[in-house]
Formats: structure tokens, sequence, C-alpha cells
């Protein structure tokens, strides 16, 4: 029962293998380029990030506005019906005045033009718009560039899960070569059972890996789908033969420029200059404001007046004024004031979370500048681990077919081999990881970069 269960276990597994490698060779190939141009058109946050800059950009003509003439208009039209009860009998003498109906109609119109003249509170306003656009900015190329991190990441993590299943899928086919040994010289009488069972332990213990490094790698695929809508192909891996160049510029170099170009400090300094600008405004509400006015009003009132008059005496009246308007703030019972000490407190706050931020660039513009280093040893120490690690496997397996060492120490041997060997390609993974990582911290990162890195890349055979 146990064997059929393994049987029908190792079938599942080697149809899901062929079903993912298929459907791989029949797509087409991909590199981190065209990963990322897809990712362009697709992403909704860099999308978002672009409507929002669209968006931010309309408030410079509302600002210009502040500053340009504005036309109001107003009309009306009413029916009126008016009754009265006179109580001086000479009233009823006078034409004008004689009669105790009158039913009417009235309308008038008025058009105002203002300009205005002074208003500095509309001039702090429209400088605060100009750093806001200028943050806006900031914040598209920052979608942009946190983009190409993104991108690259589930680039490389996807290739680092594939190469887990090709590890352990070589693993698995020495493991089981080494149980066909030993299940042999065990018949023999060579070998004691434990030899057997080891390997037996160790294959199932690599199957269930394989399920899980099975799962991770189509995980990786969906993130991939989810950032550029489509299903990815085949994914252009590094080149074995690439090698690596440690970088030569010192860490305070790499500190001066992030704290130059850091988009998140360049974001913290616009948000500073408009809370300086918000100050501004609401200390407007201390100062007048000169208007020029010109209106025209006109009036026609067909009942006469104000009672009694046929429709033909009706009044008329016209008005056109032509001037200068000022308004003078006096006294608002404190809360202009109370504005203004608002307004500062909330810069002070935005200038300590614009150094607080400062400093967590500049560490974080350190710590992958070290991990950059400390990376670029590890290849070097992970490549001869994976030299020494070669040499002892062979020892292992001739001393094993000499009756020196036991199966179990072979598979310990074969571990040490595929741990250096996944190890070395992580490295070489988390080596790109960290330098782009490091370009992003500094406000460095470009298209070019991962375009570099995209010359490396190239077509593994599956």
């Amino acid at each position: 029962m146990v064997n059929i269960f393994k049987h029908f276990f190792n079938f599942f597994l080697a149809l899901t293998l062929q079903a993912i490698f298929i459907a791989n060779v029949f797509a087409a190939n991909s590199d981190l380029i065209e990963i990322y141009e897809k990712a362009v058109n697709y992403d909704a946050l860099l999308s978002a990030s672009r409507y929002q800059n669209e968006a931010t950009k309309e408030l410079i003509n509302q600002g210009r506005s502040l500053f340009l003439p504005s036309i109001t208009a107003s009309g009306g039209y009413d029916e009126k019906d008016n009754e009265r009860k006179i109580l001086t009998p000479g009233v009823s003498s006078n034409e004008l005045l004689s009669g105790n109906k009158a039913d009417f109609h009235s309308y008038d119109y008025n058009i105002t033009i203002t300009q205005p003249l002074f208003d500095y509170g509309a001039f702090q306003q429209y400088k605060q718009i100009i750093s806001q656009t200028n943050l806006s900015d900031k914040q598209l190329l920052q979608s942009q560039q946190d983009l190409i991190y993104r991108v690259s990441l589930v680039y490389f993590e996807t290739l680092m899960a594939r190469d887990e299943i090709e590890l352990l899928e070589a693993q698995k086919k020495a493991v089981n070569e080494q149980l066909l040994e030993s299940e042999a010289r065990f018949e023999a009488g060579l070998l004691s059972i434990t030899d057997v069972n080891e390997a037996k332990t160790k294959m199932a213990l690599i199957e269930a890996q394989l399920i899980a490094a099975m799962q991770k790698l189509k995980i990786k695929r969906q993130q991939i789908k989810t950032i550029t809508g489509e299903e990815p192909g085949i994914l252009k891996g590094l080149n074995v033969g690439m090698n690596f160049v440690q970088i030569s510029s010192d860490i305070d170099e790499w500190v001066n420029l992030g704290l130059q170009n850091n988009l998140e400090l360049g974001i913290a300094q616009d948000q500073v200059t408009i809370a300086d600008y918000e100050i501004g405004v609401r200390q407007a509400d201390h100062l007048p404001t000169v208007d020029a006015i010109a209106s025209r009003s006109r009036n026609w009132d067909k009942g006469g007046f104000p009672y009694g008059a046929t429709e033909n005496k009706g009044i008329r009246s016209y008005s056109d004024v032509l001037g200068v308007e000022i308004n003078i703030p006096i006294f608002s019972g404190g809360y202009t004031s109370s504005r203004v000490r608002e307004a500062k407190l909330l810069k002070f706050k935005t200038e300590e979370d614009a150094e607080y931020l400062k400093r967590e660039v500049e560490l974080k513009i350190r710590e992958n500048f070290l991990n950059l280093q400390a990376n670029f040893a590890e290849i070097e120490a992970y490549f001869q681990a994976l030299k020494s690690a070669e040499l002892s496997l062979e020892s292992t397996q001739l001393a094993f077919q000499e009756g020196l060492r036991n199966g179990v120490e072979v598979l310990v041997a074969q571990q040490v081999l595929f741990n250096a060997k996944r190890d070395l390609l992580k490295s070489r993974y988390n080596y790109l990881i960290y330098l782009i990582s490091l370009k992003l911290s500094a406000g460095m990162l470009t298209r070019n970069d991962i375009q570099e890195i995209n010359q490396y890349l190239t077509v593994n055979e599956i």
C-alpha cells in the first residue's frame, strides 16, 4: 500500500512539473525589461500616481484665477398682487395714490466685475500651489522608481524559486541513485538497513520540499501577473559566467548623493515649504485686500408708485458703479491669530518629520552599502565552499565504494553540496537586489539600471 502511494505521488509530482515546463516551453521568453515595460502600462499604483500628478497640475490654473477678474451676474422677475385699505378720504383725489389694488410685475438684472489689486493671501497660496506641484512630480518619480524595484525584486525572487526546484530535482536524482546503490549493497550484505532507511527518509523530505518550492514558484509567477496583467513565459536567468564587480565608491559619497537626490527627502522638504507658505496664507487674514469694482444694475417696476398707476407709468431705475473697494479686517475674536500659531506649530512638526526621515535615509543607504559589500564577499566565499563541497562529495563517494564510508555520510556530503549551490545562487541574486536597493535609497534608480542587468540574462533550457 505504501509503495502504491509512493508511486502515485511520484507520478503526480512528475506530471505537475511536466505541465509547468510544457507551459513554459510554449510561452514566449520574457526578460527583465519586457516585464518592466508591461508593468509600466498595467500597474495600478503607477497609474494612480499619474492621475494624481495630472490632478495636482490643475491647481496651477486655480492659483492663477486668484489674480484674474471675476464676473457675476444676477437677474430677477416678480409677479405682484397687492391690496390695501384707504383710510384717508383725501387720498382718493390723488391719481398716483388712488386705488386699493395693484397687479403688476417687475424685473431686474445686475452684472459685477471684480479685479483683485492687492491680496497677500492669494500670492502666498499661489506659491504654495507651485510647491504642491513640485511635490507631486517627485511623488510620480518615486512611484516609477518603486515600480522598478518591485519588478526587479519579484523577478529575481521568481528566478530563485525556479532554481530551488531545479536544485531539488538534481538532489532528488542523486539521492535516488544513492538509494539504489544502498539497496543493492544491503541485499549483498555489505550495508545495514540504516543506510537504506536514511536514503528513503531523505527522498521523502526532498519530495516535500519540492511541493513547497513549486507552490512558491506559482505564487511568484502570480505576483508577476498582478503587476503586468499576464502570465509570464520563460524568465531569462542570470548568465552563469556573469562576474560581479565590487563598487569602488566610498560610503560617504553614497550618503551625500542620497541626501541630495533621495525623493522621500525631496518630498519632505516640499512639505516643509508648503507648511511655511500656509503660515503666510493665514497671516494674510490680518491684512487688507483691495479690489477694483465695476457694476451695472437695471430695474423695471411696471406697477407705478406705490399703487394705482397704469403699466405705462411704471418706474425704471439705473445704477452704474466704478470704484475701488478696500476690506480691512479688524477683529475676529482671536480666530486668525490662533490659526497662525497652529500653522507655525505644524511647520515645526513637519521639520522634525523631515529630520527624522533624513536620518532614516542615511541609515538605509549605509545598510544597503554594507550589505552590498558583504554580499560581494559572500559570493566568493560560497564559490570556494562549492568547490570544497564538490571535492568532499567525490572523496566521500569514493570511500563509500571502497567500504570506508557509509551511505549516511554520502547523503550528508550531497546535502552540503546542494546547500552550497543554493547559497551561491541566492547570493548572486541578493547582490543585484542590494544594488538596486542602494540606488533606490539614494534616489538614483532608473530604467538604465535594469537595462544593464538585462544584458546578462539568458534563457535557461528546461
